[in-house]
Order: C-alpha cells, then sequence, then structure tokens
C-alpha cells in the first residue's frame, strides 16, 4: 500500500498511477491478441493518467503505434521525447498539415477536402507524409464511405502514403452484437472487394478486444482497457486499475442529531454524528451529482458523502469509522470503489470520469512501490 505520508504536497488529494499495473496491463492485451500488434490510445492525457509518463513507459516495452485524438496532443508527447508513430485518430484540419510534416505525424484522413490539400502542400514541399484512411461503415461520425474509401486510395499519390485503413464500432461493448458483427463484415467485404494492399487493418477498440476476437485484424487500439477498466459494467477483466485517487480528513467535528451542513443543508443528521471535512470538490472531478450518494473507503468502512460536493471540499459521515482521526486516509477511486461505481450513479461510463479528474490533482506515479515521477496537468 502506498503511504500517503510519503507525498509532501501542498493540497492533500492525489491520484495514485501504478506504473508496473500499466506495464502488466498492456503485455497481457499483448498476449491476448497476438498475432496483431497494438496502437495505444493515450488520448485527452491518457483518459486522465497523463500521456506523457503513459507513452515513455509504453514506448520502453515496444508499443507499435500511439494513437491521440488532436495535432495539439501528439506534439506534446514529440516534445517530450517519444519517437513512435503516432496516429491522430480524429484527424487533422488544413491549417494544421505543415505540423504534420514537422513533427512526423500519422493523421486519419476522412475526406477528401483535406486529402487534397494535403495532397497539394506535400507535392509543393516534396516530402512523403503517412496516412490511414478511415472508413464509415455505421457509426455516422467520421470516416469515408466504403465507395468514397475506395476512391481515396485508388487515386496515385506522389508524395502520399496510406499506411493503414481502418473503421470504428458504435456498439462494440455489447458482447455477440449484430449491429457490430455487420459493421465488420462491411469492412472485410470493401477490403476483399477493393483488394486493399496497406500494412494495418484495425477496427477493434476495448470493446472489441474483449468481446470480438474476429475483429482483431492486424492491430488493435485499446484505450480504456490498458488503464485497468473494463468498458462493460457486466464484465470482469483480468487487467488491474492503474488509477486511484486518494486523500485525507482535514477536518472532524461532532453535529447534533437534526443539524444539518453544506450547501443547501442537503444533509440533516438523523443522530450524532461525526462528519469528515476533505479537501476533494467539483472543481477536482468529484461530480457535484455524487452528493450524498457516494460511499468511500475510510479505514476500511464505506462512508457517504454528506451534504452538497463544493468546489474544493466535501463532507463525510465517518459516525462508524472506530477510531477516525485527522490526516486519514480517504479513496474516492480504488478497490471498494471503482469508476463503475461513480459511473453507474452518475449514468455515464468510466471514460469520463477519468478524464474529467482535474489539474489541481497531482498525477503521482508508481514504480517498484517508490514514486517515480509527478506530473501537474
Amino acid at each position: 500500500m502506498i503511504n500517503i505520508s510519503d507525498l509532501p504536497f501542498q493540497r492533500p488529494t492525489w491520484a495514485i498511477i501504478d506504473l508496473d499495473i500499466l506495464r502488466a496491463n498492456y503485455l497481457e492485451i499483448c498476449s491476448t491478441v497476438a498475432p496483431a500488434a497494438v496502437l495505444a490510445v493515450i488520448k485527452s492525457d491518457a483518459y486522465g493518467h497523463g500521456a506523457l509518463v503513459m507513452a515513455r513507459e509504453l514506448e520502453a516495452l515496444g508499443v507499435e503505434r500511439f494513437g491521440t485524438a488532436t495535432v495539439q496532443e501528439a506534439i506534446e508527447l514529440r516534445k517530450g521525447g517519444i519517437q513512435t508513430p503516432i496516429i491522430i485518430l480524429s484527424g487533422a484540419v488544413i491549417p494544421q498539415i505543415p505540423l504534420l510534416l514537422q513533427y512526423d505525424l500519422i493523421p486519419a484522413v476522412y475526406n477528401f477536402e483535406f486529402l487534397m490539400a494535403l495532397e497539394q502542400f506535400t507535392e509543393t514541399q516534396k516530402r512523403e507524409v503517412v496516412i490511414h484512411v478511415k472508413v464509415d461503415t455505421g457509426m455516422g461520425r467520421l470516416g469515408f464511405s466504403p465507395e468514397d474509401a475506395a476512391v481515396a486510395l485508388n487515386k496515385q499519390y506522389s508524395y502520399i502514403r496510406v499506411e493503414g485503413v481502418y473503421t470504428h464500432f458504435a456498439n462494440a461493448d455489447v458482447a455477440r452484437d449484430d449491429y457490430t458483427r455487420r459493421q465488420l463484415e462491411r469492412f472485410v467485404k470493401w477490403v476483399s472487394d477493393e483488394s486493399v494492399s496497406v500494412r494495418y487493418f484495425h477496427t477493434a477498440n476495448s470493446a472489441a478486444v474483449l468481446n470480438h476476437r474476429e475483429a482483431h485484424r492486424n492491430l488493435v487500439r485499446p484505450g480504456l482497457l490498458l488503464y485497468g477498466i473494463s468498458p462493460d459494467p457486466d464484465r470482469e477483466v483480468s487487467q488491474r486499475p492503474v488509477l486511484s485517487i486518494r486523500s485525507q480528513i482535514i477536518s472532524l467535528r461532532k453535529i447534533a442529531k437534526g443539524e444539518t451542513i453544506g450547501y443547501g443543508r442537503t444533509f440533516k443528521a438523523l443522530r450524532e454524528s461525526m462528519i469528515a471535512t476533505v479537501p476533494f470538490g467539483y472543481a477536482d472531478g468529484l461530480r457535484r451529482a455524487l452528493s450524498n450518494r457516494l460511499e468511500v473507503d475510510v479505514r476500511g468502512t464505506m462512508c457517504r458523502i454528506a451534504g452538497s460536493i463544493s468546489m474544493d471540499l466535501c463532507m463525510l459521515d465517518v459516525t462508524d469509522v472506530p477510531g477516525v482521526a485527522l490526516e486519514d486516509q480517504v479513496t474516492f477511486i480504488g478497490p471498494k470503489t471503482t469508476c463503475w461505481d461513480w459511473a453507474k450513479l452518475l449514468k455515464t461510463i468510466p471514460y469520463e470520469i477519468t478524464c474529467l479528474v482535474g489539474p489541481r490533482v497531482p498525477r503521482v506515479y508508481y514504480k517498484g512501490g517508490q514514486i517515480y515521477d509527478v506530473y501537474y496537468p
């Protein structure tokens, strides 16, 4: 167990990220999908875990490709020394084309306007750029139609090299889903009919890695699964969560039966109660809708948030915690309270939970049981 006394920061709330677990998760995924290679998705600051540190660990393990959402995310990785090829999964806009060449980035291409602008620029510069062509098989978000993708692929380019083609599933988190099967069949038929010959064919996100082995092709795109969280609330995974969120009690007070606490007086004590105040609020990612609902771990006892979560603080009813004391650790995300516990209460998904951990919360990285690095987003 990580000792919070080892974390001498001014505000005692931390996101603890275990790099040994990340490495184990990655290697397990590699074993599961072999012989397919792994494109590690580290967009949105690696789903709140810290993209550069995640990338350095995975690059050392020989990851095949990284995936970001934006050009800026990829540039930050390059500036941090990452050499592995990076695919911009949401593509780039035309004014960013010079940056693609400057930082050796691989854009997803999904419309002719961008493709023509890219062709013109590379002709002018006489420099090659690598692309992946995105095909829309039923997600309805980004991508050429299969017919237009065939036109894009069959065009002769002087300096554009198509390295991969891919699609994205709309419903892969449902096992044995007919819609996912039809999307995959459409993609496979298009590849066959058009005799597509590229290095990579990829369709599988984390959910498809778990639920649709036939979709693995020769490259997979795990994101959430890398960080040890199942994309399916009803399916346990062998990967372990990389992230935990912990804080400390900074105030304890007894209140009488009938007293209320917090904004809006939404908590009323039904008995004499012990209330703990903790420096973790909605500005840090503790969603206000969890007020009076979420239960967290204090000394092994589950305690409910008491009253409305405020910007910087929340309160807990710790009446039933034997020996509760100032500076006791509070685990908001961990073995007993998971990202899925948050997500179910909020009627959302765990992707949103980790992405919304705020910039005031330092990411404290552990490796070999020791603090390895600290990162403030």
